[in-house]
């Protein structure tokens, strides 16, 4: 054997070394990705469990979330604020996951999910009030659009009907 076909024959190793390689790092990429969408989601479903806690766990946010709801307008300036907190943080948490359907990083299942939250809340007439005059200033653009068109069917939609409590506080529960 000829030093050239030994060179020929050490290409050809170091061709399939470098393919293998790389299957290695792109299955490794993989379970990477799987595990941050897995994380986002913990994240994500961490914040609205701390949301809901705090909320049934201090009666004085609670009854500023359920005014709040019935009209934001109608609050003194300390409810306005505990209830834009509380309002600003469950839209915050939401964002995200929006935000990440729009890659593929998120299943289309979760951001149905938090589109349905958003829905629920705009069907409470505090929660549009609130918006219109805080919420969608201080979120972004695109995640603002998208509460928007959301915002349009909720508008149609009767109070009246059942939703997740705390969510939406139909009148008879406020």
């Amino acid at each position: 054997m000829t030093i050239s076909e030994l060179g020929s024959i050490g290409e050809l190793i170091g061709a399939a070394a470098t393919v293998a390689t790389l299957l290695y790092l792109a299955l490794q990429i993989r379970a990477s990705n799987l595990a941050a969408k897995r994380q986002s989601l913990n994240d994500i479903r961490d914040r609205l469990i701390q949301w809901h806690a705090r909320l049934v766990g201090s009666p004085d946010l609670f009854r500023s979330w359920v005014d709040g709801t019935k009209s934001y307008h109608n609050l003194q300036i300390e409810e306005q604020v505990k209830f834009a907190l509380l309002a600003g943080e469950i839209f915050s948490a939401c964002e995200p996951t929006i935000d990440a359907g729009k890659s593929g990083g998120i299943k289309q299942e979760s951001v149905e999910g938090a589109k349905e939250i958003i829905y629920q809340l705009l069907r409470n007439k505090g929660i549009r009030e609130y918006w219109e005059v805080c919420g969608c200033k201080v979120l972004a653009a695109d995640f603002v659009e998208e509460v928007n068109l959301i915002l349009k069917a909720a508008e149609k939609d009767s109070s009246e009907v059942p939703g997740p409590l705390p969510i939406h506080m139909p009148p008879e529960a406020q």
